[in-house]
């Protein structure tokens, strides 16, 4: 951020035309939350998953796997899913075993993306 190296025309809709810092503010005011570690992804996208007849099989793009909060995964495949549809969005978390999505935690791992 402070080299100048995060591409804010690249920012999701929800944030379009805010400047780097205000994302960082608002992210900022999210926390804390108490993380949930797992290993995960990183970049847990549609276009990263690969499908064979409706089945998932596989996954590229792992340069972001590490130890992270499960949402970081969750978020960003959610971010996905609504652009089809909020019903993929409530079948993901239904599907995932959680009855009360955290939004904060997903708010926080979007904007989190936006650096990446």
């Amino acid at each position: 951020m402070n080299n100048g190296l995060v591409d804010a025309s690249d920012f999701d809709d929800e944030r379009n035309g805010w400047p780097v810092e205000q994302v960082w503010k608002e992210m900022h005011k999210l926390l804390p939350f108490s993380p949930d570690s797992v290993v995960t992804h990183g970049d847990f996208s549609l276009d990263n998953l690969i499908f064979d007849e409706g089945k998932l099989i596989g996954c590229i793009d792992v340069g972001r796997v590490g130890i992270a909060d499960r949402y970081q995964d969750l978020a960003i495949l959610w971010n996905c899913l609504g652009e089809f549809s909020p019903s993929l969005q409530k079948r993901l978390f239904q599907k995932y075993g959680i009855d009360n999505p955290d939004m904060n935690k997903l708010q926080f791992h979007l904007m989190l993306d936006e650096f990446f």
